[in-house]
């Protein structure tokens, strides 16, 4: 009972946490470590008042979310419309075991941790004054012979770290401690933007893993630093990807595979949400850096959201 209790509360909350897609409000860089590879923060807070977010909580209400969501609220005491703030992804490497999640919520920790011990073959360990709690991850297929295990920590009452790795969840509860060096001293990192209120999504990588099979995978690993933001201004989505490229020779090639990638957006004449894309993208490059921008009123995205959604 407590393994199924266990898997509803962070399956479906973890499910709800992509369709809220909201979480601790601005990022907090103090709370990431210094020079991680790559990093993505949802602020929940600024997406709840959007026409976007607006749309994602009415999607909320169909019969069989509600349901589930409210099993995880009896469950968890977290209600999942109120009481989280933000979601930040982070990875010391690209490898994705090392991945971390931490999510910023309202929630009772000690009725959490006895949740986590209804978790398959449940383990814990200490670090510090903290405990890392860890259990089989049934949902992923074995390695090696060897199922995954998920790893969790809570920390000061108010942020939950997952992992798939105990060494990854302790440094990073090491940089909520304060004893590791964080984002705030990165200089890779040093225009990650604060948030200005409108801007719910926004992320950076230093390194892009692009299949071999790309025949444009040579010149996009060339790209140093990639950055992106999504937001809602003034009732429109506006989102930017820019990437730093080592040269502005490779920045020219790079934003002429953008253009012949857009071209070829505009002339699917038999998908007019295509050609609707293509003609609100704009590319351009400056030095070693190409821009792409994308500027759509956001009832327009969410009647293509809803249309994608009826296919």
């Amino acid at each position: 009972m407590k393994s199924s209790a266990w898997k509803l509360t962070f399956g479906s909350g973890l499910l709800l946490a992509g369709l809220m897609t909201a979480v601790a409000g601005p990022l907090q860089r103090e709370d990431v470590i210094k020079d991680p590879a790559w990093i993505l923060h949802v602020d929940v807070e600024a997406l709840r008042g959007t026409i976007i977010g607006r749309h994602l909580l009415s999607a909320s209400e169909q019969p069989e979310v509600q349901k589930k969501l409210a099993a995880f609220q009896t469950i968890t005491g977290i209600d999942p419309h109120k009481s989280v703030h933000g979601f930040t992804l982070y990875g010391p490497t690209t490898q994705a075991e090392d991945g971390l999640l931490l999510v910023y919520a309202d929630f009772d920790p000690e009725r959490l941790a006895t949740l986590a011990g209804g978790g398959t073959d449940h383990k814990t360990v200490g670090h510090h004054q903290h405990t890392i709690h860890h259990w089989i991850d049934d949902k992923k297929p074995a390695k090696d012979g060897v199922k995954p295990r998920t790893y969790a920590a809570i920390h000061g009452g108010k942020i939950i770290v997952f992992g798939q790795q105990q060494n990854r969840v302790a440094d990073a509860l090491d940089v909520l401690d304060r004893v590791k060096p964080n984002l705030t001293l990165s200089t890779d990192y040093a225009s990650l933007s604060l948030g200005d209120g409108s801007t719910f999504i926004q992320g950076a990588a230093r390194k892009l893993e692009v299949p071999a099979s790309d025949p444009n995978a040579a010149i996009l690993r060339q790209s140093k630093m990639l950055w992106l933001s999504l937001g809602e201004p003034r009732q429109r989505v506006e989102a930017a990807l820019t990437l730093t490229a080592d040269s502005e020779e490779v920045a020219q090639q790079i934003e002429a595979i953008g253009r012949g990638l857009m071209g070829l957006l505009a002339l699917q004449t038999d998908k007019p949400e295509s050609v609707k894309l293509a003609q609100a993208l704009s590319i351009q490059q400056a030095g070693a850096s190409v821009t792409v921008k994308l500027s759509l009123p956001a009832e327009e995205v969410v009647g293509m959201i809803k249309a994608k959604s009826a296919e």
